[in-house]
């Protein structure tokens, strides 16, 4: 993850999450418990390597957001304060992935991955045909996918329904990594599968990063009054990130209608 490398630490977090993705879904598959642990680490890769492309993301985001506004409409030194703040954030995010892979735990890590890989604890399901076992693993996923859109949909109050949205994006990703994984053996139905769960997945990507920027806008905010400054600006970002918000809802309710509505077990057998 040297800086002639761009985007490296990204597609590290990235291979986390489909590691850690694959033992949930495949973990039906294994001893009770006995992947687990290593879950929680993969977990704990992925957050550490995912602040300082969190900081990335939403400082471009923000930036071409300020980019596209009127001279006029933009009071205060805005990019100085969002600029400031966001290189900090991404700079400390990154001290901490280059500390994080000359740490004990990674070394742990990868230690626990080698044993699986040469041992994996396997139960007599993991034996049987795959063409059996992989459509009721991605029925499981789709099932967890649909309780988690349900939630969303019940949800009445932007509190509850934004951190719903957040569960069906994360569901949606997990279901596009398990059909991606089962393409070898299921064909062009897997990608089909996957395909949809990847529109729901960036349409619902796309609601969050509006939230987040939000969220961070409204600090900004609340710092630039503290320090006497104005914070018109801050409130028309934010106000335009609500926009943004509401149209990813509407992008994700078109994907959502276009994703299979058949028992998937059969569905991508046929």
């Amino acid at each position: 993850m040297r800086d002639d490398q761009p985007g490296a630490i990204h597609k590290f977090r990235i291979a986390a999450r489909r590691l850690r993705s694959a033992l949930t879904t495949y973990r039906p598959l294994f001893q009770a418990g006995s992947v687990d642990p290593l879950r929680d680490e993969l977990r704990w890769l992925g957050r550490t390597l995912g602040s300082a492309r969190d900081a990335q993301v939403l400082r471009e985001r923000l930036d071409e957001l300020l980019d596209s506004q009127p001279p006029e409409l933009v009071l205060g030194p805005v990019a100085s304060r969002i600029d400031g703040d966001l290189t900090y954030a991404y700079r400390d995010g990154r001290e901490r992935s280059l500390a994080l892979l000359e740490s004990e735990r990674y070394f742990r890590l990868l230690d626990s991955l080698d044993d699986l890989v040469e041992s994996p604890p396997l139960l007599p399901e993991a034996g049987q045909p795959a063409s059996e076992v992989l459509p009721r693993l991605l029925a499981r996923d789709t099932k967890r996918l649909r309780r988690a859109v349900r939630a969303a949909k019940a949800a009445d109050h932007p509190d509850q329904r934004d951190p719903a949205l957040h569960e069906a994006r994360k569901k949606a990703k997990r279901l596009r990594y398990a059909a991606d994984s089962t393409v070898p053996v299921l064909g062009k139905r897997a990608e089909k599968l996957s395909a949809a769960a990847k529109r729901v997945q960036n349409a619902l990507g796309l609601h969050q990063d509006a939230i987040v920027a939000r969220r961070r806008l409204r600090e900004y905010a609340v710092q630039a009054h503290l320090a006497g400054e104005n914070g018109f600006t801050f409130g028309r970002l934010h106000a335009l990130e609500e926009w943004r918000a509401e149209e990813a809802r509407q992008a994700f309710r078109k994907a959502w209608k276009k994703t299979p509505r058949r028992r998937i077990r059969r569905w991508v057998t046929e």
